[in-house]
């Protein structure tokens, strides 16, 4: 059986997390809009979940975009976030 990669590792926990964040997406991009492209709700999401590491940030971000997040709003929150 072949080892995976770290690489793979990485894609099956954004592709798991995706998963687990699609409702909330779905749910947050449905909303009104109170910050620009809901950067708001997900600055909230990934600091709640990222717990101020960087990096964990990073592949929350990445999960969220994958689950149908705004782009922009996502880039915007991880920029105030850290």
């Amino acid at each position: 059986m072949r080892k995976m990669t770290d690489q793979e590792k990485l894609d099956a926990a954004v592709k798991d997390l995706a998963g687990d964040f699609k409702d909330l997406v779905a749910e947050i991009e449905a909303s009104v809009k109170l910050t620009q492209n809901h950067y708001g709700r997900y600055m909230s999401v990934i600091g709640r979940v990222a717990q101020g590491n960087r990096q964990t940030g990073q592949i929350v971000a990445l999960a969220l975009v994958k689950a149908g997040a705004n782009r922009a709003g996502v880039a915007s929150a991880l920029q105030v976030s850290f």
